[in-house]
């Protein structure tokens, strides 16, 4: 069994790591994170942050990622809910969706204050 040193262990606690990585993988959204932490996609969704509702071109026109490249970026931030879309007759207008975004970090937080502070 590996142990994970910590803080903690001035105090008599010991971490088997295997249990925490398993615990802190049914309750924290990994693959949320690694999803937005693609250098695109993060910087897509700043974008989108600041500047609101846009169409696919809209976006594209700031980046220099062709437009199927910015839509395949959306398309799986829209998938794992960072990114909301509507269509509003032709187009597709996309925004970020920052309240699930700000409640997938808290929920993040609260998990690793709990795993840290054991």
């Amino acid at each position: 069994m590996h142990v994970i040193e910590t803080r903690s262990e001035k105090h008599g606690k010991k971490f088997d790591s295997q249990q925490c990585r398993q615990w802190l993988a049914e309750n924290v959204d990994i693959d949320f994170f690694r999803t937005i932490c693609d250098p695109v996609r993060s910087e897509l969704l700043i974008f989108l942050a600041s500047s609101g509702e846009l169409t696919v071109g809209e976006i594209a026109e700031h980046f220099p990622q062709n437009r199927s490249v910015i839509s395949r970026h959306l398309d799986q931030m829209h998938r794992l809910g960072a990114v909301e879309r509507r269509k509003v007759g032709r187009e597709i207008l996309y925004q970020a969706n920052s309240r699930l975004i700000v409640d997938k970090f808290e929920e993040a937080t609260t998990h690793m204050k709990a795993v840290l502070k054991n």
